[in-house]
């Protein structure tokens, strides 16, 4: 097993089999030949990998024997298969002999494009940097090489005269970093300066593959082309009339199993790493590994950069005990992205902004793209077609084979290019981090990033139910924001919070003053032994009390980090004051500053504040389900409601718990309470069913049942509620179009447009929204009235993407334009008052990726995240307070 050597690491060449079988299949379809094998009409097969950076290009190229070394046995069941390769004779043995061509009989050559030889013909500097290449390790190359050159005027002659002089019968050539082809160095070839078409941008990648056919219809050469871009084939148009087919190469991320094996064999300066970090335990944790491959996606470079920043700190932390679970999930999750493979929208428009969430959420909920799939018209691209792997490159994205077919059955992939091939979006959590930065003040986007921070933790992100609760609590986050109170989401019309406000104070331009931050919670389950286990984060459903005073201790939406839990899918907290202010996301010290503005006591808000607690039960889109009925209302209550008055003490600590139920298909006994279409709101009381099936309350105190009513329905405790959402009301807080949309979003058999046009319209109409004015649900009258909305078609001209490129020149700085100019040393001095220089440096570093505009979300959750001391964060807050403050004060001076 070969081994690759890295700052101290050394660990494994993981092996590529089903790329290699890749690049010799499309050197195949390169070579057709018929029964007598003679060569039939050529069109060159090249092998393309665009993916982004890190995911093994290089590596994969630059070995490319090693790899038909290390698959010999593999290679030689396929070779026979067919019975025939180009270039070998047919008889007996074709693979073996096919194989040892390929082994013995090769030419490698391997150019990097940012290397390119100055030159005015590219053909002619093509030819000669290849010749130079190939004869450098020739004892005698320099009068090899003269013997080639002599050929070139045609490239048929000098092919073979390469190919005689070193004995060789095929040539494989792998060109890395074909992005470089947009640079100066290229201009100055002239036969690389060719107009086709209204897209100029486009055209240099024309113009190479013109150059380069001449050379690949040649026998025999096997190509492989490498390096991130995402415009050498957008539109199909061009596609259909190049001269040479791009074959995609599918270099997967590494699985979680791939994973484990590459760390289990990996190094760091002669020592296991696993050793190192678990001195007690060097076989490792499971959990370590799936923490790994969470956290990087399974990308190569990552995995490599995350396990070197980890041995990094070993170096000062004691090695005598194995770090907990939790504490190595800190220290992967304070490593910051490499700032060289940063990829993000610069521009940040609407359109853009619509389409790299929506590709975030079609990763998360692990969409199946056709490989060869388009968006089309209005959906992205205007008036041409794009490919979505190329927008998928474009925005930063990596890409996995699908393993398992729509029904979760596996599949094997076909090598057969005209059986259509499925992938899968990955984005890193690692990488999404200058996202997180950037962007936090754009509501979806941050929704999106707090979920990735906890996707890991969810069960069946596939699944239809898991689906709908991230689009429903999507909308519902993102509405909110922009709510005055929570009686215009049409959910809380008619109940006890309808007209509780939700925001107080005005919106600043792309912040909140009162912002629902997105949480998540430990589940609630049945079967957990004991009050909390914090390695399955799950508690018992008897454990409300803990859950609430340390989980639900402040406003906001919740959602409970796995699908099995025993409660609801989305928890929801809000806080009423006795003048009729709530507070979103504040705790006890954020009253004492309201009380000092309003002249009253903390201790007197907070005994007249009154706390609603609503969990929500989301009951849409089962197939198989007949309607949400009694029974599931009744089964949800139980799970929700009752455990929570019979924990909580409702009455002493003035908190109401309502049920909110939510589905789009209800039983008839169930549709004919939502009178109106209206909401079914179901007081504090005892219910029965009579003889004729109708539904009977009773005082919650009545001693006496109700006459002519058969069996108990359902009993809702003191300061409780239930709310059955009326389809309607659902609708109207879809939007009619989204409520259409995701109807086929749910269905038997979706394709993946169809997916992704919901999303991508709801994210368009709030991020528009966001940037302009508050969005709408789409029954309100007053709300259409009084915002009439177009319907804007994506522009992806505005589309850019800064790149930070480390391999050739570092063109851009490391850090973004926002944190460059801001001083953390002084900062920290000044306004935390810290005194030790080697802590200023430390947290400076740490914090460098933020700037002033980030100081609104940086609580102590975040700064925990990015390696502050607990003892240290009151500190940084405080300060941030106070320079918030002087900065505030400077503008009203200005002002004034």
């Amino acid at each position: 097993m070969q081994r690759i050597h890295l700052a101290g690491l050394e660990y494994p060449l993981v092996n590529r089999e089903s790329a290699i079988l890749q690049v010799l299949n499309a050197f195949e379809a390169t070579y057709p030949s018929d029964s007598k094998g003679v060569i039939q009409g050529q069109r060159p097969n090249v092998c393309y990998a665009p993916q982004m950076y890190g995911s093994g290009k290089s590596t994969f190229g630059e070995n490319f024997q090693t790899f038909l070394l290390a698959n010999k046995d593999s290679l030689l069941r396929y070779l026979n298969m067919n019975n025939m390769f180009p270039g070998v004779a047919r008889g007996e043995n074709v693979g073996e002999r096919a194989l040892d061509a390929l082994l013995n009989e090769t030419l490698y050559v391997k150019l990097n494009l940012v290397e390119v030889p100055n030159g005015t013909s590219f053909q002619t500097t093509l030819l000669k940097w290849i010749s130079k290449k190939a004869l450098a390790e020739f004892p005698n190359g320099s009068e090899l090489l003269s013997q080639v050159l002599y050929c070139m005027n045609s490239s048929k002659q000098w092919l073979q005269k390469l190919l005689q002089v070193t004995q060789k019968r095929y040539l494989y050539l792998f060109i890395d970093e074909i992005g470089a082809l947009e640079g100066f160095k290229f201009s100055k070839f002239e036969d690389l300066i060719y107009s086709y078409g209204p897209t100029p941008a486009h055209n240099i990648y024309r113009a190479f593959f013109r150059v380069l056919s001449s050379l690949l219809v040649r026998p025999f050469v096997i190509c492989v082309v490498a390096g991130r871009s995402d415009a050498i084939i957008t539109r199909q148009r061009d596609a259909s009339i190049s001269r040479v087919k791009l074959s995609f190469l599918r270099l997967d991320p590494f699985s979680e199993e791939t994973v484990k094996f590459f760390i289990q064999n990996t190094t760091h300066h002669n020592e296991s790493i696993l050793k190192l970090l678990f001195p007690n335990h060097p076989e490792g944790h499971d959990w370590f590994f799936k923490q790994i491959h969470s956290y990087t996606g399974g990308v190569p470079y990552y995995v490599v950069y995350v396990l070197k920043k980890l041995c990094e700190t070993c170096r000062i932390v004691s090695r005598s005990i194995d770090p907990s679970e939790d504490e190595i999930q800190r220290r992967i999750e304070q490593i910051p992205p490499d700032s060289s493979l940063s990829v993000r929208p610069s521009h940040r428009t609407p359109e853009a902004m619509t389409t790299f969430t929506a590709m975030l959420l079609a990763s998360m909920l692990e969409f199946r793209i056709p490989m060869e799939e388009t968006l089309l018209d209005t959906v992205s691209m205007g008036l041409d077609s794009k490919y979505v792997l190329d927008i998928a490159n474009h925005f930063g994205f990596y890409y996995k084979n699908c393993s398992k077919n729509e029904h979760g059955e596996e599949i094997e992939a076909s090598l057969n290019p005209i059986e259509q091939t499925f992938v899968k979006l990955v984005f890193p959590k690692i990488a999404l981090k200058y996202i997180e930065i950037e962007c936090w003040d754009v509501p979806p986007i941050r929704f999106i990033c707090s979920l990735f921070s906890s996707i890991s933790r969810f069960d069946s992100p596939s699944s239809r139910g898991f689906k709908f609760e991230i689009i429903f609590t999507l909308i519902l986050y993102v509405r909110w924001c922009f709510r005055s109170r929570l009686g215009e989401l049409s959910l809380f019309r008619h109940s006890l919070v309808e007209d509780i406000p939700i925001k107080v104070g005005r919106r600043v331009v792309g912040e909140f003053e009162k912002d629902p931050i997105l949480k998540y919670v430990p589940a609630l389950s049945s079967t957990v032994v004991g009050i909390h286990s914090a390695s399955e984060e799950t508690y018992h459903v008897s454990a409300w009390k803990p859950l609430f005073e340390t989980c639900l201790s402040n406003d906001g939406i919740f959602i409970p980090t796995r699908q099995n839990s025993s409660g609801p899918d989305v928890l929801i907290r809000v806080t009423q004051t006795s003048d009729n202010s709530i507070l979103i996301g504040q705790d006890a010290s954020s009253v004492e500053q309201i009380s000092m503005e309003t002249e009253t006591s903390a201790s007197d808000i907070l005994n007249k504040r009154r706390i609603y607690l609503i969990g929500i039960a989301l009951k849409c889109y089962q197939m198989s389900s007949p309607g949400v009925g009694r029974s599931i209302i009744k089964a949800e209550c139980a799970k929700f409601l009752h455990p929570v008055a019979s924990q909580l003490d409702l009455e002493n600590h003035n908190i109401m718990a309502i049920q909110l139920i939510v589905s789009n298909k209800y039983t008839a006994e169930v549709s004919k309470q939502l009178k109106d279409n209206q909401n079914w709101v179901l007081d504090s009381g005892i219910y029965y069913e009579d003889h004729n099936n109708h539904i009977v309350s009773s005082p919650i105190n009545s001693a006496t049942k109700p006459q002519n009513t058969r069996e108990e329905w359902l009993w809702i405790p003191p300061h409780c509620q239930v709310v059955v959402c009326s389809t309607s009301s659902l609708k109207s807080f879809l939007g009619c179009k989204a409520s259409e949309d995701l109807d086929r979003v749910f269905g038997d058999h979706p394709l993946w447009l169809d997916q992704l046009r919901p999303l991508s319209n709801l994210l368009e109409n709030s991020l528009i929204d966001l940037l302009s004015r508050a969005p709408f649900e789409q029954s309100s009258e007053r709300n259409i009235q009084s915002m009439e909305r177009g319907n804007p078609v994506m522009n992806w001209n505005v589309m850019q993407v800064e790149e930070e490129d480390t391999r050739g020149e570092q063109k851009v700085a490391a850090s973004s334009s926002l944190s460059s100019s801001f001083d953390w040393n002084t900062f920290l001095r000044e306004y935390c008052h810290f005194t030790e220089a080697p802590l200023i440096e430390r947290y400076a570093h740490q914090l460098r990726l933020f700037s002033p505009l980030s100081f609104p979300y940086l609580n102590d959750t975040r700064l925990s995240r990015y390696g502050i001391a607990p003892q240290d964060i009151p500190l940084i807050v405080d300060g941030i307070h106070e320079f918030l403050e002087q900065q505030s004060m400077n503008v009203d001076l200005v002002e004034r």
